[in-house]
């Protein structure tokens, strides 16, 4: 019989600990698997729906977005050399024959 006490004595602890087996053929096998149906879920002729290709428009729309803004930027700068360039030469800045 057990003795009422004042102070809590701890149990000993333990824990559920199951090894696994690696089979690293099956991982590899299982890897190729998925990286063929990968591919071919590329070629189909219908998009996957999901959070992938979402991203993927997203991104080839912001990159569309930035080519544009890039070279609206190109040609106003070479527009603006091309003034200054003018402007030079009629000050007579430039000794170049128009």
């Amino acid at each position: 019989m057990k003795l009422p006490t004042l102070f809590k004595q701890n149990s000993n602890k333990s824990y559920g600990y199951s090894p696994r087996y690696y089979n690293e053929r099956k991982e590899r096998i299982d890897r190729l698997k998925r990286e063929k149906e990968a591919s071919t879920a590329d070629q189909s002729l219908f998009r996957t729906s999901g959070p992938k290709s979402f991203r993927e428009d997203w991104r080839r729309q912001k990159s569309q977005v930035m080519e544009k803004n890039r070279r609206i930027r190109l040609a106003v700068i070479f527009v603006f050399l091309l003034l200054a360039f003018y402007t030079a030469v009629q000050m007579g800045g430039l000794d170049i024959i128009l």
